[in-house]
This record gives C-alpha cells, structure tokens and sequence, in this order.
C-alpha cells in the first residue's frame, strides 16, 4: 500500500486499529479469493473528492455508527463489467479527472 494512491471513506467516527487512530478505510473490491484496493482516476490527488451522478448534497462531517449508515449503502458498492466503482449503478467520479475502478475485479462487492 506505501506510495500508491488509494480512495478512501474519510468521514468515520475515530476508531483505534492495532493501537493507531483511524478516521477512515480503503475502499476495496473484494471477492472470497481476493481483494483488491481501488485506483483513483489518472490525475487525481489527495483530497478530490468522490461523487456519484445523480446523487447529489454534501457529505456528513462524521458518520454516526448509531445510524448504521455504511450498513445501509455497503451492498449497494459493486463493481461493474468494466470494472468500474459504483454505488447503485452511478460510478465513483473525480469530477473532471475520471471514475475510480479496481484493476481486474469486475462484478465484484466493494468493502
């Protein structure tokens, strides 16, 4: 994972993992056989942000885990046929920059 861009779900109440603070987690496309973290567009840089067309508004500034948002939009993430990032069929994009894809994991959950 070291000098490689990844995405990332960046609006998670603070949690210790392994003894170090994490407020967020990779985005990966995942199957029982293998994982695989998912590529920004050509471009990109730390802090671009994703969208998804047809889904528009501002992101919360923390999720509350009460609420079991990521519960709720977890298996709506898939990859495509292309091998695309989606969420319920709208691409994860880099507005200007190009949509977000796993390398070789088509039809695949991401997690």
């Amino acid at each position: 994972m070291q000098n490689r861009m990844a995405v990332l779900l960046c609006n998670l109440k603070p949690v210790k993992v392994r003894g170090v603070v994490s407020q967020a987690t990779v985005m990966c496309a995942s199957s029982p056989d293998k994982v695989e973290i998912l590529d920004p567009p050509s471009g990109a840089v730390p802090g671009d942000r994703v969208t998804f067309q047809g889904f528009p508004g501002e992101p919360d500034k923390e999720l509350n885990p009460r609420k079991k948002v990521w519960e709720q939009i977890q298996p709506d993430l898939r990859t495509d046929s292309q091998c695309v990032a989606t969420y319920k069929g709208a691409a994860f994009e880099v507005v200007g920059k190009g949509v977000c894809k796993s390398q070789t994991m088509s039809d695949s959950e991401i997690k």
